[in-house]
């Protein structure tokens, strides 16, 4: 056996032992925020449900009660979507069959190896399999029930194809990718243009448009856009040297490949070899620090995992085009430092992540334990953090329901969808400064003798490690 092979042979093994031992070790996080909204999504797939269901629709078409964010949903003709398209909900719902989030946990570990192996097939190049087990946080999506393993998946599938000269295959998987996680069309642009040929890349496209248009057709007539939802709902652009600093700091420190990437930029000018890839990669890849709409949430570079893989391509197609190709003991030491580099991310990635996990999960139950069944929040952060709560969520026994003020809110129609649930009284809770403040609600402004919901206690929610405030109104 070669040292290329025992030498991936080894690293592989490690990953194994160490994405093994975290796969246990987080077992008991449970889905939040957004996580969670997928989690909900899988739960309604199972269901043959593909929207998000909202019992106050009738009294409130305008949805300006619904409990999640304004970003994360989309109205058509009276039917909320989630802007999270439900190709993973429907890939991932017979494995939540099996035994819940942890079901899901399971294929993706498997699907993040399968991965691995696929891409040392492009080349049989050991190193650069290396640097992909471990030149990037991404292994921390494992955990979680969320798309990023599919979509990591879905890419190094697409490089693969295109490498075996296939044409049509890699054109459908592209625009299911970019309809999943917009930001990836840049990736696929960057794939179709420096690593596959002429034809591929003709034929390719062609695929890519026709598949392109039968989804826009379908999306249009299903959801009222031509657009991806994420697409049509994405935040709107406010350049913030604040955001593109942190974007660049969790690049760095989360993709280490990034840093040995412009080493080798360096080395392309004094050989002017492959000059003009490096730059466009860099250069795009500070294009997306620059105009990124936020950090993407989850304190991890997820907008730069597509690009990933290919500073891997590139710095190793120069490699093999110099015959630089031995596992030699430079990369050798460069493969272990990083690698315990990476394991010591991921260990401290996951110990935060089981901490907002227990932190939220923590709040969720205190909230849970409120005996008003009406839950009213004025901050949507804080309500989507409470999502758990709803029914089909999770095990929880006491169902609740969620409303979420916004700006300006109708307090008549407050008033009909609180009537229409029955409800003599409800919990008020939020976070100092409040942005919207609650007074008396009165059930009909033309006759106060009909009673109005008034405050009764007001306290600070236990064992909560924010200020939340309750308030419980009555009617009278």
């Amino acid at each position: 056996m070669d040292q290329s092979k025992k030498a991936i042979g080894f690293f592989v093994s490690l990953g194994i032992l160490v994405l093994g031992f975290l796969f246990f070790n987080t077992k008991q996080i449970d889905p939040f925020s957004d996580f969670a909204l997928l989690e909900w999504q899988i739960k309604l797939a199972l269901q043959g449900k593909f929207y998000l269901p909202y019992d106050s629709s009738l009294l409130d078409p305008n949805f300006q009660f619904f409990p999640l964010p304004d970003l994360f949903f989309h109205v058509h003709k009276g039917f909320v979507y989630s802007t999270f398209p439900n190709f993973y909900p429907i890939f991932s719902a017979p494995f939540y069959v099996i035994n819940g989030p942890f079901g899901i946990r399971i294929v993706q570990f498997v699907l993040f190896f399968v991965s691995i192996f696929i891409f040392y097939q492009i080349k049989k190049d050991g190193i650069a399999t290396i640097l992909l087990l471990f030149g990037s946080s991404i292994p921390l999506y494992i955990f979680l029930i969320h798309d990023t393993i599919v979509f990591f998946f879905l890419e190094i599938s697409i490089l693969y194809l295109l490498h075996r000269k296939w044409n049509v295959l890699p054109g459908i998987l592209s625009i299911c990718l970019v309809w999943m996680r917009p930001e990836m069309a840049v990736s696929i642009f960057l794939i179709l243009f420096f690593f596959s040929k002429e034809k591929n890349w003709k034929n390719i496209t062609i695929t890519f448009m026709l598949t392109g248009f039968v989804f826009s057709i379908v999306n249009k007539i299903t959801l009222g856009t031509f657009f991806p939802l994420r697409f049509v709902k994405s935040p709107e652009f406010h350049f913030s040297t604040e955001t593109s600093l942190f974007l660049l700091k969790i690049l760095l420190e989360q993709i280490p490949i990034f840093i040995l990437f412009i080493i080798y930029l360096i080395k392309a000018i004094s050989q002017k070899k492959n000059l003009y890839q490096y730059i466009t990669i860099i250069f795009v890849t500070f294009l997306l620090v620059l105009i990124s709409p936020n950090t993407g949430g989850h304190n991890t570079p997820r907008y730069f995992y597509g690009l990933f893989p290919l500073y891997i391509l590139l710095l190793r197609n120069n490699d093999i085009e110099t015959r630089s190709t031995k596992f030699t003991k430079t990369w050798g030491v460069l493969c272990f430092i990083l690698s315990l580099y990476q394991i010591n991310l991921l260990f401290q990635k996951s110990k935060e992540l089981i901490k907002i996990s227990k932190y939220q999960t923590n709040t969720v139950s205190e909230i849970t334990k409120l005996e008003n069944k009406v839950l009213v929040f004025n901050n949507s952060d804080f309500s989507f953090v409470s999502l758990p709560v709803l029914e089909n969520i999770s095990s929880l026994q006491t169902k609740k329901d969620i409303l979420l003020l916004r700006p300006n809110f109708s307090k008549k129609t407050f008033i009909q969808i609180l009537s229409a649930k029955n409800a003599d009284s409800f919990v008020f809770l939020e976070l100092p400064p409040s942005p919207i403040p609650l007074g008396p609600i009165v059930t009909d402004p033309e006759n106060k003798k009909l009673g109005e919901y008034k405050e009764e206690k007001n306290y600070q929610l236990p064992n909560a490690l924010l200020p939340i405030q309750i308030t419980e109104y009555k009617r009278q």
